[in-house]
């Protein structure tokens, strides 16, 4: 079986560095670059290794889902790359920005592409970079990363999708706060090295657990990160059984999702029973949506909040103060019934 290694970055200098890196050390090895272009809407694709580029080619995207065009053109890349046995390890370096879990979950399946395997899931951080990164409110189109014309994430949003789903993270620079963050952010049982001091063959490692790496992002089973704070940099980990009253989260929303914090995990709302409610916030973006039914245990309220500055008090002063009272839910049948305010967040009850 030939070893698959994906990586992901929101640095595109940071990408190419990567992969030089790793063809000089490690001859044998062919590379699937892809990148978006949204003016143009077309995905390029380059195959190539140590001797050179082997194939170039642009084409338009095939499907308005960018997730879907970019599985669409790799899985049977992939499969030449495999059947033309000319290399021992495949690098797949997604366009830069884009998410790694979509990529992933086709080659987690039996037999998705014949004689590869999913080695590792790795993403590329700048550590003196980090901090602005997660905590700034730079969009990607600022910086003309966007993956199309109506992708208004954050980079914040990005760079810590890609952090929450590796399963290796590979940095340079040395700024503490940078590197520290990276491990609050990170998931457990996974692996932080630097680029230019990990060997080659370590990055194609069996080490991608799909459902380890699920775990990581299913706000059903977001657990608090096993980095000790230090360097200014603290998680709190907010967990309740109580629902959230609608009214006072949506007027607390601004406090909760404010400040240069990183949150996410999940809330319940006695209106949607049986539905998990997903918080996902970064670089001063939040985003609240359905996550479809309860999938572990008895629906609960939990979110982790990672941060810089200290202002932890008021975080935790916000979240008790949005979950109800026990005279609230005394009178939960009513409560059930009333109209939460969210549809527009949530969808229709």
């Amino acid at each position: 079986m030939i070893p698959v290694a994906i990586l992901a970055t929101v640095d595109p200098v940071l990408r190419d560095a990567a992969l030089l890196s790793l063809l000089t050390d490690l001859p044998g090895t062919g590379v699937l670059a892809q990148d978006l272009d949204p003016d143009t809407g077309t995905l390029r694709r380059i195959v190539s290794d140590q001797h050179g580029i082997a194939e170039d080619s642009t084409r338009p995207l095939a499907h308005a889902c960018l997730g879907c065009a970019i599985r669409e053109d790799s899985v049977p890349t992939l499969e030449s790359m495999a059947a033309a046995r000319r290399w021992e390890r495949i690098i797949w370096a997604l366009p830069v920005s884009a998410e790694t879990a979509p990529a992933a979950r086709p080659l987690c399946r039996p037999d998705a592409v014949p004689g590869l395997e999913l080695a590792t899931v790795a993403c590329v951080v700048d550590a003196d970079q980090v901090e602005a990164d997660l905590m700034g409110d730079e969009l990607l189109a600022d910086r003309d990363l966007a993956l199309s014309a109506d992708d208004r994430r954050s980079v914040g949003e990005a760079s810590a999708a890609q952090l929450g789903h590796a399963d290796l993270v590979l940095t340079i620079g040395e700024d503490p706060v940078g590197l520290t963050l990276a491990d609050h952010l990170r998931g457990r049982r996974t692996l932080r090295s630097t680029l230019f001091g990990i060997r080659a063959e370590q990055v194609f490692a069996p080490r991608h657990s799909a459902r380890h790496a699920e775990a990581r992002i299913d706000p059903c089973r977001i657990q608090a990160p096993d980095a000790p704070d230090a360097h200014g940099v603290w998680s709190l980990d907010l967990l309740s059984p109580r629902p959230v009253h609608p009214g006072r989260f949506l007027a607390g929303i601004g406090e909760l999702a404010g400040g240069r914090t990183r949150s996410r995990g999940r809330f319940h709302l006695l209106s949607r029973p049986g539905r998990v409610a997903v918080w996902d916030g970064a670089g001063r973006q939040l985003s609240i949506g359905d996550g479809g039914p309860w999938r572990v245990g008895t629906p609960s309220t939990r979110i982790v909040f990672t941060g810089v500055d200290d202002d932890r008090a008021r975080v935790a002063q916000g979240f008790a103060r949005m979950l109800m009272t026990d005279d609230e839910l005394a009178g939960s049948m009513r409560v059930r019934h009333e109209d939460d305010g969210l549809d527009g967040w949530l969808g229709a009850r």
